[in-house]
């Protein structure tokens, strides 16, 4: 799904200095691509929310385990963590999540990270494109948009439906490349969990590790670990030699 980005709008003028606008990119960096959930939404507390809910309609609570597992993953993975709770098939499992879910939504505009519309603003008008990929469906990810004010912030977006395999597979980093245009190697990917991490450094993008609650790098491959959006700007700058 192609949409418009804030790059477009002419009151978005590039910060000063800005490589691109000499039509040479920012010492090889051309773009940042997003993760959704615990990067622009914090959800995590959400999703947690339902599988303790799926779980406690059956009088059975989420280990700790169970827990750490789900962090992050694919919606498949989730089935079948959930299932084995619950001693049924991951299609029966995604059947009740799903009408849970339906019942008790994420409330996406309750759990915006502070800052992440205005880091994305900023992006580019440093000339930057901006891109987001997320495991999660093409629907919660439109919700999130909308309920964030956040839908015309894109240049380009990719859903976990929309690709062969989700993260850790570098499927959906490497259509969000696609999209944009741009090599992957040129793109700085933003992401939270370690199946996020583990896609963008498979996808070639250098990769910035962002964690509010103080998680250890997940791999020595990555460039930098950010506990906030203010810190992911700076650290976007100085790949580009702006600082």
């Amino acid at each position: 799904m192609q949409v418009p980005g804030l790059g477009d709008n002419a009151s978005d003028a590039c910060e000063s200095p800005c490589a691109t606008c000499l039509g040479v990119p920012h010492q090889g960096v051309e773009g940042v691509v997003f993760d959704m959930d615990g990067v622009l939404v914090d959800t995590e507390p959400e999703w947690e929310r339902i599988f303790r809910g799926v779980l406690g309609k059956y009088g059975l609570k989420l280990s700790d385990e169970d827990c750490d597992e789900l962090y992050g993953c694919s919606d498949a993975h989730e089935n079948e963590v959930l299932g084995r709770n619950l001693g049924k098939s991951p299609a029966q499992a995604r059947r009740i999540k799903c009408a849970y879910a339906a019942e008790h939504p994420v409330r996406y505009g309750l759990v915006r990270i502070e800052g992440a519309s205005e880091l994305v603003r900023r992006l580019h008008r440093l000339g930057l494109k901006v891109a987001l990929a997320s495991s999660s469906f093409g629907s919660d990810v439109t919700r999130m948009l909308g309920e964030t004010d956040m839908g015309e912030a894109f240049d380009a977006v990719v859903s976990g439906d929309q690709v062969r395999a989700a993260k850790p597979d570098p499927a959906v980093y490497l259509r969000a490349a696609e999209l944009l245009g741009v090599l992957p190697g040129r793109l700085v990917a933003v992401d939270d969990s370690h199946y996020g991490v583990e896609a963008a450094l498979a996808a070639g993008m250098r990769v910035i590790q962002f964690t509010r609650s103080g998680r250890k790098p997940y791999s020595d491959r990555i460039t930098a670990v950010c506990a906030s959006h203010e810190e992911v700007l700076r650290t976007v700058r100085k790949l580009c030699g702006l600082d």
